[in-house]
């Protein structure tokens, strides 16, 4: 079911506040509390959040936040990313695709492109460029990770390890105060690194929530990426940043 905009913004909120009232949702959108309820209703049947006493709550994790649910924010900051990175890729190229929603919407900006080859083990990646048959799709095995989208485990970095790629491309967990790329998982890590060490570019997708946020195992300095797309201003200009500026639309 597709989020209008109301619920992507309550999925914002939840994202800054973990947990907010219905009457404080009410109030913040100037509609009644029975809108808000259906909307919040939508939301937990879909498994994006949770009622607690008098309101909702983002739903309860150990790790990275569902596919579901990081499709939903963030999603106008993305978009512009997304398409500045497809149109910089050179038709003809090799590129290597890793997890993420923001990796899943270059993707989408790809399909007009003839002859690519792509490698990937992000499951919508895949299912959106097979509809475009002059570009070659090789998906990594490996274990599925249903609610991620994606395959992970030592197949797949051997996978990766198989190809050298033109460019790759990196999402990532968080972003360090020290200017440091990191994951949430081992698995996530590992892929991140084995496009890094494959790939005669590596590209860097990640909006300013990214800074916000915490993961705990190191993929690599910031330093290390040939590119940075991002909406953040205050990152060193020895950094090669290709600035995405998401007040244009607004």
């Amino acid at each position: 079911m597709e989020l209008n905009q109301r619920q992507k913004q309550i999925l914002a909120t939840l994202k800054s506040n973990q947990d907010v009232q219905i009457d404080h949702l009410a109030d913040q959108f100037a509609v009644t509390t029975q809108t808000i309820r259906r909307d919040v209703n939508q939301l937990c049947e879909q498994g994006l959040a949770r009622r607690v006493h008098g309101g909702v709550s983002l739903p309860t994790a150990l790790t990275n936040t569902s596919y579901r649910f990081r499709t939903g924010v963030e999603s106008e900051v993305k978009d512009s990313i997304a398409m500045a990175v497809a149109n910089a890729i050179p038709e003809g190229s090799t590129v290597m695709m890793g997890i993420g929603t923001t990796v899943t919407r270059i993707a989408q900006y790809l399909l007009a492109k003839p002859a690519l080859r792509v490698i990937t083990n992000n499951l919508q990646v895949a299912r959106i460029l097979e509809a475009n048959e002059q570009i070659e799709v090789y998906l990594a095995g490996g274990l599925l990770r249903r609610e991620h989208q994606d395959m992970v485990g030592s197949s797949v970095v051997n996978f990766f390890s198989d190809f050298e790629a033109d460019i790759g491309i990196c999402g990532c967990g968080s972003i360090t105060t020290s200017h440091y790329a990191m994951e949430h998982e081992q698995v996530e890590a590992d892929l991140s690194k084995a496009i890094l060490n494959n790939s005669r570019e590596c590209w860097l997708v990640a909006d300013a929530s990214k800074w916000g946020r915490f993961a705990a195992l190191k993929v690599a300095p910031l330093d290390r990426f040939d590119r940075i797309y991002t909406n953040n201003r205050q990152l060193p200009e020895e950094l090669n940043v290709q600035f995405i500026d998401d007040t244009v639309s607004a």
